[in-house]
């Protein structure tokens, strides 16, 4: 009988549900960049986005978040600054057209959920902790974060780009995501054995 117990626990396990995914709402969400030249802020909006959501508070185990940055989408407002940004020295876009960004790890903390994340930006990974604020909806849910990235960690502004009078190293990423109901969520496959 406790053979049959233990064998029915292992089966629910192999199966568990994943958190549900919530649809990403693209034309209500937005992702950009505060950054400071020259002791001037300018707010850089990375246009073209894909973005995966899949959360439950209690079961952090399952969730997870996951986005892809096409870097030719940067806008500053300024042409000669975009055009730049795109360069080797910064994101290198010919070479690195994607940052990318994944979860490896999901913890709830006195101040709300933090993500642990790998972040990829022109072939350099850091693992970042990335809080975030989320708010269930009558449609949905939302989810706000902001997060002070070092931007020479990723090889951005090399040369005379390094030098912090000509652009500051901290740069504050601010998301927002307006997210659908969420789809039901799939059982997870069995474990092989």
């Amino acid at each position: 009988m406790r053979t049959l117990f233990t064998a029915a626990l292992l089966l629910a396990a192999g199966t568990a549900a994943a958190a549900p995914t919530y649809p990403v709402l693209a034309t209500q969400s937005s992702l950009s960049f505060v950054a400071t030249q020259q002791g001037e802020k300018f707010t850089g909006v990375i246009r073209d986005f894909d973005a995966r959501v899949s959360y439950a508070p209690e079961d952090l185990a399952h969730s997870g978040l996951e986005a892809t940055m096409r870097l030719k989408s940067i806008d500053t407002k300024s042409p000669d600054r975009d055009q730049a940004i795109g360069t080797a020295d910064w994101f290198d876009v010919a070479r690195y057209p994607t940052a990318t960004f994944r979860t490896v790890a999901m913890r709830m903390t006195p101040t709300g959920p933090v993500a642990d994340a790998d972040l990829t930006i022109k072939g350099r990974t850091k693992r970042i902790a990335f809080p975030f604020a989320w708010k269930a909806t009558a449609g949905g849910a939302t989810l706000d974060a902001r997060v002070a990235l070092d931007r020479l960690d990723f090889g951005l502004g090399g040369g005379e780009w390094a030098d912090e009078s000509m652009v500051a190293h901290r740069v504050e990423v601010v998301v927002h995501l307006t997210l659908a109901a969420p789809v039901a969520a799939a059982p997870a496959k069995p474990a092989a054995h």
